[in-house]
């Protein structure tokens, strides 16, 4: 992830995609619109309430009338796949209410690097992928992931675990975004023996667990790792858990440590 500085007068920012693996870049204009060319030599102009995703570029080319600056980030296309086009396709997002907040954690993060008390790199990274997923898949749209193959609840299935760290997650969101009706969506739960807010509190309940139970999370204490599972404090994860059946995040999180402990 970099910032760049994009010079005036059209003279153009050749970014290289030096990357071990095949990879997404996604570019979002910070303070002015500019213009992306890709390898095929296709312009886009992209204003700052925009981004531009370009799957398996080794290089593109930015554009500015004058001086301005836009974030850079590229994430493997293995993790992203599903979301994106083949290798050489450009995909533009707007309208994205995710946009802004990823904007803003980004520069967020590249200005606190050098923090004491900056998150692990592993958990930075999976909360960047998680947020680029999400974008990206606001960006297609529900119905760009429909196939013969993918049905209407792997399409909220997705759709949960693309926002399942936004609070604003709710399930007249979730229908909303699929295009059907709360009474659609709450059949289609009903069919698993469950029902869209319990699987979105399950899905966030999960994360955190994953997150208790994850040595590279032990910086974070109870509260943050509620917040950075879409819930709105301690006591609603608290409470999630014990409607899942859980133990509480103390047990979880203790219990793994007296493991460790144990074996060394």
């Amino acid at each position: 992830m970099s910032v760049l500085d994009i010079p005036a007068g059209g003279t153009p920012l050749r970014k290289i995609c030096r990357t071990a693996t095949p990879s997404i870049e996604l570019v979002i204009p910070i303070d002015a619109t500019i213009v992306v060319r890709g390898e095929n030599r296709e312009d886009l102009p992209l204003r700052p309430d925009q981004a531009v995703y370009i799957v398996g570029a080794r290089r593109y080319a930015v554009y500015g009338s004058r001086r301005c600056t836009a974030l850079a980030v590229a994430m493997p296309t293995a993790a992203l796949e599903e979301y994106t086009g083949p290798a050489g396709s450009f995909g533009t997002i707007q309208g994205s209410a995710v946009l802004t907040p990823t904007k803003k954690f980004l520069l967020g993060t590249l200005e606190n690097t050098q923090s004491p008390e900056r998150l692990s790199t592993y958990f930075l990274e999976k909360l960047v992928l998680e947020m680029v997923a999400s974008l990206l898949l606001e960006g297609r749209g529900a119905g760009g992931l429909a196939t013969p193959s993918v049905g209407l609840l792997d399409r909220a299935m997705s759709q949960i675990a693309g926002y399942r760290t936004d609070r604003s997650l709710t399930p007249t969101r979730l229908a909303h975004d699929l295009n059907i009706s709360m009474r659609q969506l709450q059949r289609l739960f009903s069919s698993i023996g469950s029902t869209p807010s319990r699987e979105i509190r399950r899905q966030r309940a999960d994360l955190a667990v994953s997150m208790l139970t994850n040595p590279a999370f032990r910086v974070l204490n109870v509260s943050q790792i509620a917040q950075h599972s879409g819930f709105a404090d301690a006591s609603e994860l608290r409470r999630a858990f014990e409607s899942m059946g859980y133990s509480t995040p103390s047990e979880i999180r203790h219990g793994v440590q007296t493991r460790q402990q144990s074996v060394r």
